[in-house]
């Protein structure tokens, strides 16, 4: 009785976990579904590459303006005569607006990245229409001028977000196959090979001019140093987003932005 009581229990769990692992895989497909319809929904503002035929490629980094590291990242940038594209958290720009106004000065695109780097994904329209609000107002009070691109943290993807950002007229930028993971600190060279190995005309590289682990000198640093002229050597010119954008525009008109 005791044996045939035991292989019920056990075909019992067997079921339970059998039933939890399905309703877990078809709500995670049922995400990614949800996920790829917002995606085709607001595809005309969402963009993650440029052209496929240019040699051009477009540096981005999310999560400063940082004392420590955006000076150090604007002396090497300016060092190679490059311009990039910083996606600014709205509350950094208070505490460092004179790191923002340089970065403007110098050539460089300001990008939205939310004022408290907030998951849109798991936020309201309310909270994420004033975090990008609030945003909009602290970069003009610097530059004089609003933003017209929104990365949003961890690539994260709501209706919401789409149609907040619409409205402003502004485009989604997201990144290609290149995403190094530097905010990681996965090592020096980790970074540069994996920028040089994946690197494709028309790439959106994503990198950070913020790291909590508060080196004199961070691994993106370090990296970028090698990883430029290594890339102005394969013939790779660096713009800013929105110099992208206008190569799909004028040049590719019926190219698909996504």
């Amino acid at each position: 009785m005791k044996k045939i009581l035991y292989v019920v229990s056990a075909l019992l769990l067997m079921v339970i976990g059998l039933y939890s692992y399905s309703k877990e895989d078809s709500q995670t497909k049922e995400t990614l579904n949800l996920k790829e319809d917002i995606v085709n929904d607001y595809e005309d503002i969402i963009i993650k590459k440029g052209n496929d035929d240019e040699k051009m490629i477009a540096l981005t980094f999310d999560d400063g303006p940082d004392e420590d590291f955006t000076p150090q990242i604007l002396d090497i940038l300016k060092k190679y005569d490059v311009k990039a594209t910083f996606f600014v958290v709205g509350e950094k720009v208070g505490w460092n607006p004179e790191l923002l106004k340089r970065e403007y000065e110098e050539g460089h695109e300001i990008g939205n990245h939310t004022f408290t780097h907030i998951n849109v994904s798991k936020r309201g329209y309310a909270e994420i229409d004033k975090e990008i609000n609030d945003t909009q107002k602290a970069i003009k009070n610097v530059i004089g001028k609003e933003p017209k691109l929104f990365r949003p943290p961890y690539r994260a993807i709501s209706k919401d977000m789409c149609s907040i950002v619409k409205s402003k007229d502004m485009n989604i930028i997201l990144w290609s196959n290149l995403d190094p993971r530097d905010w990681s600190n996965p090592g020096v060279y980790y970074i540069v090979n994996t920028i040089t190995s994946k690197v494709e005309n028309g790439n959106i590289v994503l990198l950070h001019d913020y790291n909590n682990l508060r080196n004199s000198k961070s691994q993106t640093i370090q990296a970028l140093d090698v990883v430029i002229p290594r890339l102005k050597e394969m013939g790779y010119k660096f713009v800013t987003v929105s110099q992208l954008i206008d190569h799909i525009d004028k040049d590719h008109p019926t190219q698909n932005k996504k």
